[in-house]
């Protein structure tokens, strides 16, 4: 099958670097055709996505998936829906079908079924524990489930095998404050977020893009490397300027609520951009919301000891206009 081109977010351009949720609709078009508009972005990069999904399985799947209080509703409502989607948007690549309890969702690039009953529980021999880690297994996207009630809210579900510098195991169960208290500048958002968070439990789908630099386009930046890895080498964050190698690392985010159990499904897809690819433009945008970062961010970002040093090379190394 001919897959689609991957799609560009350039989140920089502002000049800006901003820490705001930043949510939009999913109707917004960022310039790439009907697929900004898709919870699910399948395109020629579907098969680097499931290696490094299966990569993780390999080394130990307990590493990039974890559960704290799933409520069995809400894996229901969720499971269900993430099925319908894909056949939604891509009726060619997907079938599903429910019968008497069952569930099955079939992957024609893949050849691969995945069957599950009422209980969430899989059916068939297979290399899932799950049936949203079996679903997480069919798509690009990293998926993770926030569960809020009258009392609290907490992070339930975490299926991360392209995490950015953090350990799920260290965010499952946290409120919304606790996981973001690494992130700097949301000082205010994190006193006061139930308000947005409620919001997002509106039947719908929003998007929103976050942005950093890696020096490699590696999808998995867990902290905690393979053990073939030595942790300098893995960490993707250390800037030479005598072979240089810098890419932007975007991820598009969606929040999709669930009203009826008073969850949110939330995705993320990693895209990355060699700055070599950048025009003039561009990289003067990228210059600006460098210089635009706090002290605090720079550290966030693992920038504050390279940050000059990437502005000095992306001005001296120009493209076309």
């Amino acid at each position: 099958m001919l897959l689609a081109t991957p799609a560009t977010y350039l989140p920089f351009l502002s000049g800006k670097y901003s820490v705001s949720p930043g949510l939009k609709s999913l109707e917004v078009d960022f310039g790439n055709g009907s697929i900004d508009q898709r919870i699910f972005q399948i395109d020629r990069d579907y098969s680097r996505f499931m290696q490094n999904k299966q990569a993780c399985r390999k080394e130990g799947i307990a590493k990039y998936y974890h559960q704290s209080d799933e409520l069995a509703q809400t894996l229901r409502a969720i499971n269900q829906s993430i099925a319908q989607q894909l056949v939604s948007e891509y009726p060619s690549y997907f079938s599903y079908q429910h019968s008497q309890g069952v569930s099955e969702l079939k992957n024609h690039l893949r050849d691969t079924v995945v069957r599950w009953n009422a209980q969430e529980q899989l059916l068939g021999n297979n290399q899932y524990q799950s049936a949203f880690g079996a679903l997480a297994g069919q798509v690009p996207e990293d998926l993770a489930v926030w569960q809020l009630s009258d009392q609290r809210d907490y992070l339930s579900t975490i299926h991360l095998c392209a995490p950015n510098h953090w350990a799920p195991a260290e965010k499952v169960g946290q409120p919304f404050s606790a996981i973001h208290e690494p992130v700097a500048g949301m000082d205010k958002l994190r006193g006061n977020y139930r308000p947005m968070l409620s919001s997002l439990l509106q039947p719908k789908t929003r998007v929103r893009l976050a942005w950093g630099l890696s020096t490699d386009d590696r999808l998995n930046h867990h902290p905690e490397p393979p053990p073939d890895w030595n942790s300098e080498g893995w960490m993707g964050r250390s800037f030479d300027t005598d072979n240089p190698k810098l890419f932007v690392r975007v991820e598009r985010q969606t929040l999709t609520g669930f009203p009826e159990v008073n969850a949110v499904l939330f995705t993320i897809r990693t895209y990355f951009t060699d700055v070599r690819d950048l025009v003039t433009s561009e990289r003067q945008a990228l210059i600006k919301a460098l210089n635009s970062m706090s002290e605090a961010t720079l550290r966030y970002k693992g920038l504050l000891n390279d940050r000059d040093k990437v502005a000095q090379w992306l001005g001296q190394n120009k493209t076309g206009s």
